[in-house]
């Protein structure tokens, strides 16, 4: 191969890397900075703890006398709500807020220029948030859940690896919904009770709080045709055993394509806002 041409590649090779590290060094600065904040840390671990405790006396309650519900026993169900606890303190998105803010501040029309890519950068922040939550909250979880009430195991080996992978598909779900709706921000000053509504039919269809196979059957189909259900309900399913890893693989391909769907969106409506901001700024 001839000299210019290495150097061409070996160029491109460093440059691709350099710009990939960009996003290393953004998620780590907030692991960091969200690792240093020890109280609000403790608090939310305390919030977390308490909300899971009182879904957890429900479910006992509602299980007193009984074998089991829609085919899902007690032990079952007791392992999908610490698994939701434990999933909802690693979730942690921030695109909404943080873009508002820069929007808000007139400091969107910088970031047009910088050699990186804005929602990878806020993704690289928003995963250095998940990383510090799987710290500082979901680990502690993990033990005080398992020793109050009982180890959260999975059905099987296979089980927790399909739901290990269906989780990061989940959680690039959530956040490419939430980077959907901050879009909203050029157009509208605030999001407030857009957001509310999103967090609302998030938490109420996505299998969080309730899981979907207790709502009507004709509600159920309705639902899997939205992307909700693939954020919560999908890997919670997989790791209790109410999906068989064969059954899996089809729920996490629906899981790709919403991905892929949303990735196409946010691509578009990225564009149409920053023709937007270029026509008013100049």
């Amino acid at each position: 191969m001839p000299w210019p041409i290495i150097q061409v590649e070996f160029f491109s090779e460093a440059k691709g890397f350099l710009f990939m590290s960009g996003y290393y060094y953004l998620a780590k600065m907030k692991l960091l900075v969200f690792l240093s904040y020890r109280f609000e840390a403790f608090t939310s671990l305390g919030t977390n703890l308490i909300v899971a405790v009182a879904n957890i006396y429900l479910w006992k309650a509602a299980y007193k006398g009984i074998d089991s519900v829609a085919g899902v026993k007690e032990d079952q169900m007791l392992t999908y709500t610490i698994m939701s606890t434990l999933l909802a303190s690693f979730f942690s998105v921030n695109i909404e807020q943080a873009l508002q803010e820069r929007i808000s501040q007139g400091d969107i029309a910088i970031d047009f220029f910088r050699p990186i890519n804005i929602f990878l950068k806020y993704l690289a922040e928003d995963v250095g948030i998940a990383v510090s939550s799987l710290l500082s909250k979901l680990l502690p979880l993990f033990v005080i859940m398992t020793l109050l009430v009982q180890p959260p195991v999975p059905d099987s080996p296979i089980a927790f690896v399909l739901f290990l992978l269906s989780a990061v598909f989940s959680f690039l779900i959530l956040w490419l919904i939430s980077a959907l709706i901050s879009l909203l921000c050029f157009w509208v000053i605030q999001l407030g009770e857009i957001k509310t509504i999103k967090d609302g039919i998030i938490l109420l269809l996505s299998g969080k709080i309730i899981p979907l196979w207790l709502f009507p059957k004709k509600i159920q189909t309705i639902i899997s045709f939205l992307p909700f259900p693939y954020v919560y309900q999908t890997p919670l399913s997989i790791y209790i055993g109410q999906v068989q890893p064969e059954e899996a693989a089809a729920s996490m391909l629906i899981q790709f394509v919403w991905i892929v769907l949303f990735t196409a969106l946010l691509c578009f409506g990225w564009s149409r806002a920053r023709k937007r901001v270029l026509i008013q700024g100049g």
